[in-house]
């Protein structure tokens, strides 16, 4: 299981409407405000949880602890489709408690950080994870623009897209090229690999 935590760098902070957003990503668990500067979630698979942890990064005003392992999901409460994360247990989301605690240190702040029972593991998928994020977080509102209009694999998109957004064939390239969303995608793969395994290592551990 992937238990994402988010705390709002600033506490004024207003996270309605990212929340609203996780929960259209359709979590195991919904994401719940667990203090008033904190959201919590949980989902299964790990494509979804790198989705939301992208999702949260854009924001780029929030830090983001992944936890992965083992959690335990209320009886009762799966029994009647009424399941809360903060009535689940076990290891996922303690790791994700300490992660964000981890992504609020240093100078700057490392921002994400990613634990689970394979320390180096995790480890390196949390240092695949903060270039991803510096990536994702920087991208302009002009950028997003064009790539939300981006399907990932579909070959020849890209004159359809100038064309609704009314700009020329080559601004959608260069906006590619400097969001280095080819990158981005490239990398999915990989961390998304390296989340399984570190799911299956928790596993593995369990009494």
């Amino acid at each position: 299981m992937f238990v994402l935590t988010l705390i709002a760098r600033q506490e004024s902070a207003d996270l309605s409407a990212l929340q609203a957003r996780l929960n259209q990503m359709a979590p195991t668990l919904p994401f719940t405000r667990t203090y008033p500067d904190e959201l919590q979630g949980a989902f299964e698979l790990a494509e979804p949880a790198l989705s939301a942890l992208l999702l949260a990064a854009r924001q780029g005003d929030c830090w983001l602890g992944l936890g992965v392992g083992q959690l335990t999901l209320p009886r009762f409460g799966a029994a009647l489709g009424q399941l809360s994360i903060e009535e689940a247990t076990g290891p996922a989301r303690a790791y994700s408690r300490a992660a964000v605690e981890q992504a609020q240190t240093g100078a700057p702040p490392r921002a994400v950080d990613v634990q689970g029972a394979d320390a180096e593991l995790a480890a390196q998928v949390t240092g695949a994870l903060r270039l991803l994020y510096r990536v994702v977080s920087a991208r302009t509102p002009a950028e997003w623009r064009v790539l939300d209009l981006l399907l990932p694999g579909v070959r020849g998109q890209q004159k359809a897209v100038a064309q609704a957004l009314g700009i020329s064939s080559q601004a959608v390239s260069k906006t590619l090229v400097r969001s280095l969303w080819h990158e981005a995608l490239a990398a999915r793969p990989l961390i998304l690999s390296a989340l399984q395994n570190l799911d299956a290592a928790g596993s593995e551990k369990r009494p």
